[in-house]
């Protein structure tokens, strides 16, 4: 008998690169001559168990894709290791493996800050390791492995390579481990690696880094010194210096010249910073600055030449600036690599740019943020975490705790009316909960939440009635919507008679678009919808309000379309009501009616009108766009008809109802007719304080200008990829009209006539938004991606600029804009 000497054969195959909540997918394919027996997977991570595949029949090929699922909040990721191992019937197995990077932000990472290559040491001086170890569920132990580990000795009492954290001792979500060693005799080299394990026992290890030992001899060389800066920086940006000498560093730092004012020649110091590392007897040191440079963003951009230095310990005292550099370039992800560009000379001329960036405490995504300026505090919702962010613009940071009560999936953000001329309540924060179907109010001073406000059910129906063998009978036919709220604006109605337009207090209002769900049923499924809701924490029916904005799809009278029927219900307080009745007659276009998947919501800032535009994905060719004021009539009269001429009653007999109506809405035919003068996918919108220009940034590249009708007055390129866009915080002006005064009326104050929006090649473009064209270019770090706002701090009097890069939170002081346009336009 002639025994089974071939083993089996098995491949897998998957993306390298892999986001956690679309889950861990490979594809396993193994095969054998005579038949398998079994195929094992094993992976990396201890949280995910094995996968055994037995056969118990004759099978010669497998082939199976593969999906592991994580539930939220998981602390899995970085590099998952996959082992696939297929075995025959004889005992003759092969293994085969592969390494995906599943992207998580809450994933367990470990980094070896020092040393860095190239690291040198010297016998009986002492070198320093440092790792850093973080992930949100906390930390079991990091530490650092020495190969071989008699190269040192830890004069640490008690020695020890790691940190552990045992229960019940917290096991924090971020933590760095220090310790110095004492090199040894007789070695060459040895390598260091940074580890860490998480609370869940899952290990991590760094790239391990070799160090070289030397030995000092009578030292008259200065020690090898070398930097890395990034290409553009701003004021407070790092620079790294790297020494290495036998003899030890002594000093270390940086210097920073710039060109000298013409018609004077040669480099003016701008910056020399230095730190005395002798006490630690170190050979090799890395010491991160911070530039602090003496500039502000109005002298901004300038170009400085940049150099790190560092002195020995030798009797000779040798110093030296450096050597070689490196530079990077670009703007990186969060937790991905810079790219370093072509290794310098060790004086390198870098441009310094407006802004400070902040990072993120835990990193994550924002949605959407508002300054309150009598807080002095930027609220940024962050849907992945479940938080909302807090930025101190007084301290320059973020608050490590934020907020943590607004739900879920925080997402569309604004402050809480107090009158028309854009005051605000001191400590009252709207969020909306993409998450459940309510608005959380949030008091910013305690970070706690004062209460939720639980969204409606509002079920859009198409009404007919059918004559079957001289029978009548209605026919409903219901579409069940998602009622999760996306984007939010706050408007508010004032009191009647109010000298100073304060709102009354029954009468504060959330315009909110609703985060759309695949499960509504078609037309509805992926669509949006455009809603109200009055902010009150009675839980008494009838001191609430909501309203659904049919209004914006009316195609009016003796136009073909359905009939639109809408049921409200607010099922914990077991109220129903219809309200809007088949009687009132209103057509629709049920497959078009509902809204884009990221529609957005922006008031006002004296609070009395609201901007939206249709975004994501839409059912429509082009987009839409809507406007909202709340000094128009809001009329909810009760209905009384009797469909005829039959005897069916609408509504049903024991069901109240109304035909509510907003004629604050943009009517149907305006929100068409910005369709026919544009065009375009929405991907942001802007709106000043009076709502008297109205802006939409285009997916191609334009930003387009409308009046409060919708009507459009011009547009401007800028570029496409950061959506960003926002106005001057006092902009009261409108795009067209008299120029008798000031062109667009306003505060007369040309410098206020100004948008702001963000750049793909790194920079914030300022534009007229009576003549469209460019004022001024201000130059920063790295694109702004996310949502970009300007305010006013009114303790200072100066505006500025906060917007979301991959790396955090930018924030550029706005310096004042001549515009260079004339008061009228020129004669043709």
């Amino acid at each position: 008998m002639k025994l089974d000497a071939i083993p089996p054969n098995i491949a897998l195959s998957a993306a390298d690169t892999q986001q956690i909540a679309n889950g861990l997918q490979f594809t396993v394919d193994a095969s054998d001559n005579l038949g398998l027996k079994e195929v094992l997977l094993t992976y990396s991570d201890p949280t995910i168990g094995q996968t055994d595949t037995i056969f118990n029949t004759t099978v010669t090929s497998f082939n199976k894709s593969i999906k592991i699922s994580f539930p939220a909040n998981s602390g899995s990721g970085g590099n998952i290791t996959i082992t696939g191992r297929a075995t025959d019937g004889a005992g003759n197995f092969t293994q085969a493996t592969t390494v995906v990077v599943l992207k998580n932000v809450q994933a367990l990472t470990v980094e070896l800050l020092a040393p860095t290559a190239p690291a040198v040491a010297s016998t009986g001086k002492n070198i320093q390791v440092q790792v850093h170890a973080q992930q949100l569920g906390g930390l079991q132990a990091l530490g650092f492995i020495i190969v071989p580990r008699s190269a040192v000795v830890d004069p640490t009492t008690p020695p020890s390579d790691s940190v552990v954290f045992t229960p019940p001792a917290r096991q924090p979500p971020d933590t760095t481990y220090t310790d110095t060693l004492t090199v040894q005799a007789g070695f060459t080299s040895f390598t260091v690696t940074a580890f860490a394990v998480d609370a869940a026992g899952r290990r991590v290890l760094s790239n391990p880094v070799t160090v070289q030992v030397q030995t000092p001899g009578n030292d008259v060389t200065a020690p090898a010194v070398s930097h890395t800066i990034s290409s553009r920086v701003e004021v407070n940006d790092n620079i790294t210096v790297h020494a290495t000498d036998p003899s030890g560093i002594y000093w270390i730092g940086f210097r920073v010249d710039t060109a000298a004012t013409p018609p004077a020649t040669g480099l003016v110091l701008v910056k020399f910073d230095s730190a005395d590392v002798s006490a630690g007897n170190l050979t090799t040191v890395d010491q991160t600055f911070a530039l602090q440079l003496p500039l502000v963003d109005n002298q901004l951009p300038k170009s400085v030449v940049v150099r790190g230095y560092a002195c020995d310990l030798a009797t000779a005292r040798n110093c030296a600036y450096s050597q070689t550099s490196t530079v990077i370039t670009g703007s990186a992800p969060r937790r991905a690599p810079l790219r370093a560009a072509a290794a310098g000379a060790g004086q390198d001329t870098v441009t310094v740019v407006a802004g400070t960036t902040h990072p993120l405490p835990f990193g994550g995504h924002i949605a959407d943020a508002i300054y309150n300026s009598n807080r002095r505090e930027l609220y940024l919702t962050n849907d992945v975490l479940g938080r909302v962010e807090v930025y101190d613009l007084a301290t320059n940071t973020f608050d490590p705790n934020g907020i943590i009560t607004a739900g879920p999936v925080p997402w569309g953000i604004a402050l809480w009316p107090v009158d028309t001329a854009g005051t605000y309540d001191v400590n009252r924060v709207v969020v909306a909960d993409a998450g459940g179907t309510e608005l959380s109010i949030l008091d910013a001073s305690t970070r706690r939440l004062l209460w939720r406000q639980a969204l409606p059910n509002f079920l859009i129906e198409k009404y007919s009635i059918q004559v079957v063998s001289q029978f009548t009978r209605a026919v409903i036919t219901v579409h069940d919507v998602s009622d999760r709220p996306q984007y939010l604006g706050t408007v508010c109605r004032v009191t009647t008679g109010s000298p100073t337009g304060a709102c009354a207090s029954d009468s504060i209002y959330a315009i909110y678009s609703t985060t759309p769900t695949a499960s509504s049923t078609s037309p509805f499924n992926g669509r949006a919808t455009l809603r109200m809701e009055k902010l009150t924490p009675t839980t008494n029916p009838d001191s609430l309000f909501g309203h659904l904005f049919w209004e914006l799809g009316d195609l009016g009278s003796n136009v073909a379309g359905d009939t639109l029927r809408i049921e409200m219900v607010r099922p914990s307080l077991g109220v129903s009501k219809v309200v809007l009745t088949a009687c009132r007659a209103i057509t629709i276009d049920f497959p078009s009616f509902g809204l884009g998947d990221q529609t957005f919501v922006r008031n006002t800032g004296n609070f009395t009108h609201a901007f939206v535009g249709e975004g994501g994905n839409v059912s429509t060719a082009f987009a839409r766009v809507m406007g909202y004021s709340a000094k128009k009539l809001l009329n909810t009269p009760a209905s009384s008809c009797t469909m005829t001429p039959t005897s069916i009653l609408e509504p049903p007999p024991g069901i109240t109802g109304s035909d509510d109506q907003d004629f604050g809405m943009s009517p149907g035919r305006h929100v068409s007719d910005f369709i026919s003068n544009t065009g375009v996918h929405v991907v942001s919108i802007a709106t000043n304080f009076n709502g008297l220009t109205n802006l939409v940034r285009a997916g191609t590249d334009s930003t387009y200008y409308l009046d409060e009708g919708l009507r459009l007055w011009g547009t401007s390129s800028v570029g496409s990829t950061t959506p960003g866009m926002d106005m001057n915080y006092n902009h009261k002006f409108e795009p067209g009209g008299s120029c008798s005064v000031t062109c667009g009326g306003g505060s007369g104050n040309l410098g206020e006539r100004i948008v702001f929006a963000a750049a793909p090649d790194t920079s914030i473009r300022a534009f007229d938004t009576y003549f469209f064209n460019q004022q001024k270019k201000i130059a920063i770090r790295d694109p702004i991606i996310g949502p970009l706002r300007v305010a006013l701090d009114a303790s200072t009097s100066q505006q500025y600029l906060f917007g979301i890069t991959a790396r955090g939170l930018v924030v550029v002081s706005l310096p004042p804009i001549t515009n260079i346009n004339p008061q009228a336009p020129p004669r043709r």
